[in-house]
C-alpha cells in the first residue's frame, strides 16, 4: 500500500477517473461527483501528470481513452467493484443471514426438504443451516435453533415445537422384504440400526423395547453409528429398522420415505422447542422464520 500511495497523487484522483472512463464525460462526472467540471480537468490533468501518461484523448467530440487508460479503468472498475461488495456485506446495509443451528438428521431430513418453501414466501430472507452433533446457545452467531428439553422448559424467546415421541421406522422397501412384525417381540427378530450420539441424549433400543414392553436382553448392537443422521440413512437405504422421532421423521413419514412398521409409540417427558437469541432487535427480524416453522410444525401439536 505505501508503494500505491507513491504511484497516485491521492486516493480522491481515482474516483474522478473511474467516473471520468465509465461516462467518458469530464461534465457528467463533475455532475456525479458534485464538483465543477473544471475541477475535474484539473484532477485527471495531475492525475496524468504524475503518471507520466495521457490517459483520456480530448478533441471536439469530447473525451476517450487511451490504451492507457483504458487498462487503468479495467482494473479501477474492478477493484472498486470488489471493494464495494465486500464493504456492503459487512456493513449494517449488507445481506444479512438468519443462522438456523440444527442436528444433522434435522438439517437434513426437515429443513432442507422444505426451506425452499419458505424462499418462495421471502424471497429477500437468506437463511443459514449450520449443522452441528451439540445444542448451541442463540448468540450473535446463531439466531435459531431446536432443542430437546423437559417439558416444562420455559425461557424467554423459547417455542414449544411438539412433544417428544419415539417410534420404530423402516423403508417400505425393507418391509416388501422381511416378515412384518405386529408386535414389539417381534422387532427383535428384525436387523435394529442403533446410534449413539456424543452430545445429544436420545433413547436407546434397550430403552424403548423396555417401555414398550419388550425384553431389551435379546437385542443385539451389531453396527453402532455416532450420529442418528447415518442410522436413519441407513434406514432409508432399507438396512433394518430405526427409532424415529417425532420432528425428525415428520417429513419421512409424511413423504412414505420411512413407515412405521408398527403401531407402536413412547411418547416422554421431554419435547421439542425452537430457540432464539434474546436479542429483540435480532428476533424481529427473525420473526417470519420463527412463525413458518411453528406453522409447518403445527400438525405434531394437534
Amino acid at each position: 500500500m505505501p508503494m500505491l500511495r507513491d504511484l497516485v497523487p491521492s486516493t480522491h484522483s481515482l474516483f474522478v477517473f473511474e467516473a471520468a472512463a465509465r461516462t467518458l464525460s469530464f461534465k457528467n462526472a463533475a455532475s456525479e461527483l458534485n464538483v465543477t467540471q473544471p475541477s475535474v480537468s484539473h484532477s485527471i490533468k495531475m492525475f496524468e501528470k504524475h503518471c507520466g501518461i495521457s490517459l483520456f484523448v480530448r478533441d471536439n467530440r469530447g473525451v476517450r481513452l487511451t490504451e492507457a487508460g483504458r487498462e487503468l479503468y479495467e482494473e479501477v472498475r474492478t477493484s472498486f467493484r470488489r471493494l464495494e461488495q465486500r464493504l456492503d456485506s459487512i456493513s449494517e446495509r449488507g445481506t444479512k443471514y438468519i443462522t438456523f443451528a440444527a442436528s444433522t438428521s434435522l438439517a437434513a431430513h426437515w429443513l432442507a426438504p422444505q426451506l425452499y418453501h419458505f424462499q418462495e414466501e421471502h424471497p429477500d430472507v437468506r437463511i443459514k443451516v449450520v449443522a452441528t452433533d451439540r445444542d448451541v446457545e442463540p448468540d450473535h452467531e446463531v439466531d435459531v435453533t431446536v432443542w430437546v428439553r423437559p417439558r416444562d422448559f420455559d425461557r424467554p424467546s423459547s417455542w414449544f415445537v411438539c412433544d417428544e415421541i419415539v417410534f420404530p421406522v423402516c423403508s417400505p422397501s425393507y418391509l416388501l422384504s422381511h416378515p412384518t412384525p405386529k408386535t414389539v417381540g417381534d422387532i427383535l427378530h428384525h436387523q435394529l440400526i442403533h446410534s449413539s450420539d456424543a452430545f445429544r441424549k436420545r433413547m436407546s433400543w434397550p430403552e424403548w423395547v423396555e417401555l414398550a414392553g419388550g425384553d431389551p436382553t435379546c437385542i443385539k448392537t451389531n453396527i453402532e453409528f455416532n450420529d442418528y443422521q447415518l442410522t436413519l440413512q441407513a434406514a432409508l437405504a432399507g438396512e433394518g429398522i430405526s427409532l424415529g422421532w417425532s420432528l425428525t421423521a415428520q417429513q419421512l413419514i409424511k413423504n412414505r420415505l420411512l413407515v412405521c412398521p408398527i403401531p407402536f409409540e413412547i411418547k416422554t417427558d421431554r419435547a421439542f422447542f425452537l430457540l432464539a437469541s434474546e436479542d429483540p432487535v435480532r428476533n424481529k427480524r427473525i420473526k417470519p422464520l420463527v412463525d413458518w416453522f411453528l406453522a409447518q410444525t403445527s400438525g405434531l401439536r394437534s
